[in-house]
């Protein structure tokens, strides 16, 4: 049997890559939990106009499908993703910064704790 693959992702909530018009500064764009690249993607658009930047949307596990997905990631499976948007990234930026929202900006202070990044922006993030 078949599948097909169109299907496995919602319309709009595929990753994005906007490149810069440089390899300075990329910029990681992390979402919340239950949404997908689409809420980081006018921000990485803006960010990628405006100032050149290359920007970067991953898709953690289990979002932008079906909601039944959410039940088999755990947290580290989404710090992979960081880790691998980070290491691509790498390759196109000397300089790079993360930015996310909600539980990605939770994922954002990790990832400034635990890999080399220059900069962290954690938008409305949980407290306590």
């Amino acid at each position: 049997m078949l599948v097909d693959l169109k299907s496995l992702t919602m319309p709009g909530a595929e990753p994005f890559l906007f490149p810069g018009d440089s390899k300075r500064n990329g910029v990681l764009l992390i979402h919340g939990f239950t949404g997908s690249p689409a809420a980081m993607r006018g921000l990485g658009k803006y960010l990628n106009e405006t100032q050149g930047y290359t920007t970067l949307g991953i898709r953690l596990p289990g979002h932008g499908t079906q909601v039944d997905d959410l039940r088999r990631p755990t947290w580290r499976d989404w710090l992979v993703a960081v880790e691998d948007g980070l290491n691509l990234l790498r390759g196109m930026s000397d300089r790079i910064y993360v930015a996310g929202l909600s539980m990605g900006g939770v994922l954002t202070l990790i990832a400034g704790n635990r890999y080399e990044v220059h900069g962290v922006a954690a938008l409305s993030r949980p407290t306590g």
